[in-house]
């Protein structure tokens, strides 16, 4: 038997190949055990956690695992079964329970998982909770009950749906063709029920979850096989998820795709159309397109702009008291209904229901924002000093920010993960893309490759 490893938990919770750490069944049970008596030491009102997950093979497993170590410290499990990330942070802040676990690997492959555990208002952990959550896994030895009864709330997804429905009471899908691609994940079944609720026709794409086709091809980051539907099927929109439904991205009826930049070019205009863009500010993480600084830019809008990850567009939002943020990816939060938990199902919802799009259609209601020409490249490096000391990178990096002057974009960083230092550049214009990205590349080899 190896060692144990103390769990590390990331920018979005515990996540690796299901049976390895921290996705095996013995590191699973103590971060189990360490919630729960961590959720007993905070003198939680309810002593009971809500799970849910997004119909990878390895979920039935990890809830077992995670239920012996809950039980063991004394907390009650209720599984929602298979759902979307949003809808548990939902659940998890409208029903009577201490905390809520997702198990999901979000867009990843069938053979990875993970968990997302979110405290009893619905919000992501603490990053002080969960350092308390892996000190105390590490310490924790909890017993291995046979079957920890997991008692079966499948039915409170109707209060997710309910909810919807009283949001988006005005919303009259009726005549609407929708081509709607689940990944073959948590929102298979709920974002088809929903839609269909409200009056909308939809046209499956990927909606079959085997336990093993999750993302495969499909999904948020392949929406390929939407694009060829919508106009197999002269659909009005694609929506595409991602595995747990956390980030959407959307196909026009002309068929061009449209990601979170497109979307919160659009979201930003109509808000503040209303009187609703609080500080006529949206916020965007610094891998947005210039094309949507420069569009929001043209209506007096505000961009502010954070590190790469929703949890830091969820800050800036709750901080500066915004109303609408997010990142390329298609990860939109709003604020109000949207409770800052992006969640592609509603974002799709925000979208059928702004008014006048369906008399002009989804591709004339984007076309404010023109995408600038974008190139990244990753160089392999072997030591990562500050940027700014390497003389030969910060003389060039100056030398292409004034050749851009105000019509295009550097952005010069190292991966977080990798021995990488990543070069984009945007301009108006693709071969001064193709020619200062790969200049810049080559300083950078040249000096720390």
């Amino acid at each position: 038997m190896t060692d144990f490893q103390k769990p590390r938990f990331g920018t979005d919770g515990l996540r690796g190949r299901a049976g390895e750490p921290p996705m095996d069944p013995e590191t699973l049970r103590r971060v189990g055990a360490a919630l729960g008596v961590l959720l007993q030491r905070r003198g939680a009102d309810q002593q009971r956690v809500l799970v849910g997950n997004d119909g990878r093979d390895s979920a039935p497993w990890i809830l077992e695992s995670l239920a012996q170590g809950l039980v063991a410290a004394e907390i009650a499990v209720a599984d929602v079964g298979l759902c979307t990330t949003p809808a548990l942070a939902f659940l998890t802040r409208a029903e009577p329970v201490a905390a809520g676990i997702m198990i999901s690997a979000s867009h990843n492959p069938a053979h990875d998982n993970g968990i997302k555990i979110f405290a009893h208002d619905g919000s992501k952990l603490r990053d002080e909770d969960e350092r308390e959550v892996e000190t105390l896994a590490e310490a924790l030895r909890p017993e291995r009950p046979g079957n920890p009864r997991c008692k079966d709330r499948s039915e409170l997804l109707g209060r997710y749906e309910q909810h919807l429905g009283s949001v988006f009471a005005a919303t009259d899908l009726a005549g609407m063709r929708l081509c709607v691609d689940a990944a073959h994940g948590g929102g298979s079944q709920l974002l088809p029920r929903v839609l269909r609720m409200l009056g909308a026709e939809v046209i499956e794409v990927a909606c079959d979850p085997d336990g093993f086709n999750i993302n495969d091809g499909v999904g948020a980051l392949h929406p390929e096989r939407t694009v060829a539907a919508v106009r197999e099927h002269r659909a009005h929109l694609g929506i595409c998820v991602d595995g747990d439904g956390d980030r959407g991205i959307f196909v026009d009826e002309t068929g061009v795709v449209r990601d979170g930049d497109d979307q919160l070019c659009l979201f930003g205009l109509e808000l503040q159309r209303r009187g609703d863009l609080r500080g006529d500010t949206v916020v965007a993480t610094v891998m947005s397109n210039l094309g949507l600084h420069k569009a929001l830019a043209r209506a007096g809008i505000r961009v502010e702009v954070t590190p790469v990850g929703d949890r830091n567009v969820w800050l800036a939002m709750k901080t500066g008291g915004y109303a609408v943020g997010g990142e390329q990816s298609g990860h939109v939060l709003f604020s109000g209904d949207g409770h800052l938990t992006g969640d592609g199902l509603f974002t799709a919802l925000m979208l059928l229901s702004l008014p006048g799009v369906r008399e002009r259609g989804f591709a004339q209601a984007f076309a404010s924002f023109h995408r600038f020409p974008q190139k990244l490249v990753n160089v392999p490096v072997r030591s990562k000093p500050d940027l700014a000391t390497v003389p030969a990178i910060a003389a060039k990096a100056a030398e292409i920010e004034r050749t851009l002057g105000g019509d295009g974009r550097l952005l010069l960083r190292y991966s977080g993960t990798e021995p990488k230092c990543r070069v984009m550049i945007e301009a108006a214009e693709v071969a001064v893309v193709e020619r200062l990205c790969s200049d810049l590349a080559a300083v950078v080899a040249r000096e720390l490759g």
